[in-house]
């Protein structure tokens, strides 16, 4: 039992050392490749934006300190006053029936009251600073839009908790993977959606979708992948234990 022990000691510590090495190895080159990387993902999210039939600029000369620029004309125009009290009215009630429910269950409360708190200050933002409908944007793929953060995220949340644990190399590298895949198309898919409305919807919809409602998915979906791969591993190890037991 304890050589069994110590076998699994040093696996898990050897997998620890893998996982770091491709956390070090991503990281890396996301640092030296990330204006390429952007390049790359203005491209893409330039042919979505023409398929959506929204007019825009797209500047690729800035560097790493400011990334490929999107030049957007507003084509909506301000919420009335009246409809956001009214819109907040009634969040704010939905809020007081979700805190005093005991019938819903805990996530979908969470996720509903983090949603309309983060609608109410959308409406809040859009009342008080109105964007005109003459106006034009900029939406830049830097470090804090682009979806480079999430990736290295992935990396070292995955290295400690999942590296770390019982279970097949291959199946810990493969989570990884896809979790790093997911976060590459979904990151696509938001900025070219994200942009769209807002020459479409304005800047109210363009607040809540990418800095707040964006935010929230990515932390779902990191956390989901997440719990995934520890359910994959978990099932490997009790197969293992109950064949040992046979």
């Amino acid at each position: 039992m304890a050589a069994r022990y110590s076998r699994n000691l040093r696996m898990h510590k050897t997998h620890f050392f893998v996982g770091l090495a491709i956390s070090l190895v991503f990281t890396m080159v996301i640092a030296f490749q990330v204006l390429n990387f952007w390049v790359w993902q203005a491209e893409l999210v330039s042919s979505f934006l023409y398929f959506a039939e929204v007019p825009h600029t797209l500047s690729t000369v800035g560097g790493a300190a400011r990334g490929p620029t999107f030049w957007i004309p507003v084509n909506s125009s301000p919420i009335p006053v009246m409809t956001v009290v009214v819109l907040v009215v009634i969040l704010g009630s939905f809020l007081f029936i979700l805190s005093t429910s005991r019938r819903i269950p805990s996530p979908i409360k969470t996720i509903a009251f983090v949603v309309s708190l983060v609608a109410i200050f959308t409406l809040l933002w859009q009342m008080f600073f109105p964007i005109e409908q003459s106006t034009t944007f900029l939406v830049t793929l830097d470090w804090s839009c682009s979806g480079v953060i999430s990736l290295c995220l992935i990396t070292l949340i995955f290295v400690p908790l999942i590296f770390t644990i019982r279970g097949p190399l291959r199946i810990k590298i493969l989570y990884l993977f896809l979790t790093i895949g997911f976060s590459v198309l979904w990151n696509l898919l938001r900025i070219s959606f994200v942009t769209a409305t807002l020459y479409y919807f304005g800047g109210s919809v363009f607040l809540l979708l990418h800095y707040f409602i964006g935010a929230f998915v990515d932390f779902v979906y990191i956390v989901t992948f997440y719990s995934l791969a520890l359910a994959h591993l978990s099932k490997i190890e009790t197969a293992e234990v109950m064949n040992l037991s046979l």
